[in-house]
């Protein structure tokens, strides 16, 4: 079928050759690409073109003609339904080929590295029943008629979820105990959101939201104090792992000043402070750094500051202009990566390495090509699999700077 002819609810065969970052399997048609969710390289289907671009198509499987040997039934009645689980029906090496090749393209693609230092991706110590943080969307048109849950994938309507595969068990427990005291009157809606913390000490779940409340997080044998609304890693299998390699990256010898960027509750901050000669943390979110300075305990008092405010403003007035030097600097901003100007800020601050982790490859790979055009070399990228069985990883990337 030639690529100009086909219209909107055209079924065509394409074979799947990758799998593109978020999750949807690419096929082609001739010189039409087109992007299938829930398949996966190696799969050949039977497709219905569902929308039409100029130069691609999306696609929703009418038929698996021939399974990809990387093809595994998914464990959650919610696949393909809930928008949460995109790789679920791939096997999990194989998951860990992808976010790897994904990582790899995006470095050279965005970032203009044609051979990025990618290591091979680290597997998650658990694939299932790992997140320690659920938001569930509520959808209440009546008493019989209470959906809590997740966005379904069309990005239309809450679909229902009595158990959730990846969160704690303690969540699906809390979630079903909040559902029947919902429908009972014994508790009140009072919001459309509802965020849950697993509660690893006592089996439970968390479920306070003032502004505030706080829960504790454990790590290895330390214990975290975090904002109830605010950011704290989600893999609780995977936190201790992704804060020992963020550590090692930045190779400190006891001698080293650190800049924590977007340190939330201090989590780098508090593994880099033994090894350190002082910390820095800078944090918008003031809850957050009121939790940090308690996290770092006595040897914070002399030895770590946090400051609260935006990032670019802080680096800025108390670094830049302040002339307070740096020796590495810890970067973990959201999924829309650094404003240049907090890069700025770190260009002028000349640190001797920068350890930059993201949830974001492409957002991280952009930010990567700015600094390395500025003074500092790429010299190692490690995926870290913190979200198995959806479209997302952490990258931690390693930068040094040149010399001059």
């Amino acid at each position: 079928m030639e690529s100009q002819k086909v219209k909107k609810g055209d079924t065509v065969e394409t074979t799947i050759r990758d799998v593109a970052f978020g999750g949807d399997g690419v096929g082609l048609v001739n010189d039409l690409v087109i992007f299938v969710p829930f398949a996966v390289d190696g799969d050949r289907i039977r497709v219905e073109l569902a929308g039409l671009k100029k130069k691609f198509a999306r696609g929703e499987i009418k038929e698996i003609l021939e399974p990809s040997p990387q093809r595994t039934a998914p464990v959650c009645p919610y696949f393909a339904r809930c928008g949460g689980c995109r790789y679920q029906h791939i096997r999990y090496p194989h998951q860990l080929e992808l976010k790897e090749r994904q990582v790899r393209e995006a470095f050279a693609r965005i970032g203009k590295f044609p051979v990025p230092p990618l290591a091979p991706a680290k597997p998650s110590a658990a694939i299932y029943n790992y997140r320690g943080k659920a938001e569930y969307h509520i959808n209440c048109g009546g008493e019989n008629t209470i959906a809590i849950g997740f966005v379904h994938v069309s990005g239309s309507g809450v679909v229902d979820i009595r158990e959730c595969m990846i969160v704690d068990d303690s969540i699906n427990r809390a979630c079903e105990a909040f559902r029947n005291a919902l429908r009972a009157g014994e508790e009140k809606l009072r919001g459309r959101r509802l965020t849950l913390w697993s509660d690893a000490a006592e089996g439970g779940a968390i479920s306070d939201l003032s502004s505030s409340s706080s829960v504790t997080r454990f790590v290895g044998s330390r214990s975290f104090l975090v904002p109830s609304r605010g950011f704290f890693q989600a893999n609780c299998s995977m936190v201790e792992t992704l804060a020992a390699e963020v550590i090692d990256l930045c190779a400190l010898t006891g001698r080293e000043t650190v800049l924590d960027c977007y340190c939330g509750s201090g989590l780098f901050a508090l593994f880099a402070l033994p090894r350190a000669r002082r910390v820095f943390g800078i944090e918008g979110d003031r809850n957050a750094v009121r939790c940090a300075a308690i996290n770092m305990g006595e040897e914070g008092k002399s030895k770590a500051k946090f400051f609260p405010g935006d990032a670019a403003r802080v680096m800025g007035t108390e670094f830049v202009k302040g002339r307070m030097a740096v020796d590495v600097v810890i970067l973990d901003p959201p999924r829309t990566g650094c404003s240049r100007k907090v890069l700025d800020a770190l260009v002028a601050l000349k640190p001797e390495r920068v350890v930059y982790v993201s949830c974001n490859p492409a957002t991280q790979a952009r930010d990567c090509r700015y600094l390395a055009e500025r003074g500092f070399l790429l010299k190692r990228l490690l995926p870290i699999d913190m979200f198995p069985q959806t479209g997302h990883i952490e990258v931690v990337g390693l930068l040094e700077r040149r010399e001059e």
